[in-house]
């Protein structure tokens, strides 16, 4: 099973750039697509054209957060009025597999202001759904974490909803896939270095925490970055990199998963600013 996360960047097809990514897709011979940052569009133009074409290359299993997104940037309720809420993620599998969203009271519960399962004004950066196959049920959590430089605690709220979720539920077989804006550096002995230790005294722990929980903290719930599992811990090569020169976008997985191959594509940067992240489970 070949499982691809991306950040496409927000794309338009005004000058063929969905469709250019959606090739790129295509060669990747992909049977779990997990896109972040798809730009809905104005009365959800674009969000309608990924998924007709995603279903003609065989992806047409489809939970997407595109509605939810859309809902949100028509919000004249504060935050939601600026912070714009143009794009969400979408999770794809191979059509002969059945998809299904994790939550499928989270709209109800966007309306009516619950809470109780987020604690982030970015719900749609949040995708979790359940993928049936032949062998196991695979719960698929699809995420960005927003950028810290541009808003601040909404990042560290991302990461605490996401492990507070996953810590509050039984262990079960997880792929948890994204761009997490983080970490700031990775050293040679596999300690990664969060941004949090360059905010302020009175919120540095916090920031760290957050970070670290997802990036290091997985492994009290069977789970593992599916990249370090495969390569070990030294130095990066740029190919070993998804965004500049940093490891933003991670695969982390139950150990029980068995991996033959995980890698950045930095083919894919030509299409977007994220190169993906290719994983080969073996199920």
């Amino acid at each position: 099973m070949r499982v691809m996360s991306w950040n496409v960047n927000k794309p338009s097809n005004r000058k063929g750039r969905i469709d250019e990514q959606i090739a790129f897709i295509e060669s990747k011979d992909v049977d779990i697509l997990l896109l972040q940052e798809v730009r809905h569009g104005r009365d959800m133009k674009w969000a309608e054209h990924w998924r007709k074409q995603l279903a003609k290359i065989g992806l047409g299993t489809i939970e997407d957060s595109l509605d939810w997104a859309a809902e949100l940037a028509s919000s004249s309720v504060p935050p939601h009025d600026d912070i714009g809420h143009d794009n969400g993620h979408i999770t794809a599998a191979s059509q002969s597999w059945d998809l299904q969203l994790n939550d499928q009271l989270i709209r109800e519960r966007l309306k009516s202001s619950d809470r109780s399962v987020f604690s982030t004004n970015f719900p749609e950066k949040i995708l979790v759904s359940e993928l049936e196959t032949p062998r196991r049920t695979i719960e698929l959590w699809n995420v960005r974490a927003v950028p810290g430089n541009s808003w601040g605690e909404e990042k560290i709220k991302i990461f605490e909803t996401v492990y507070n979720r996953l810590t509050d539920t039984d262990n079960r077989t997880r792929i948890l896939v994204g761009d997490f804006n983080t970490p700031d550096e990775e050293l040679a002995d596999g300690q990664a270095v969060p941004f949090g230790y360059n905010k302020d005294r009175e919120v540095r722990q916090r920031y760290v925490n957050a970070e670290l929980n997802i990036l290091k903290g997985l492994g009290h719930l069977g789970m593992v970055d599916v990249f370090r599992a495969q390569h070990g811990y030294g130095g990066l090569e740029i190919e070993d990199t998804s965004w500049r020169s940093k490891r933003f976008d991670h695969i982390f997985a139950t150990k029980s998963l068995d991996v033959s191959q995980c890698y950045y594509d930095v083919d894919g940067k030509e299409h977007s600013d994220h190169a993906p992240i290719i994983a080969d489970f073996e199920l």
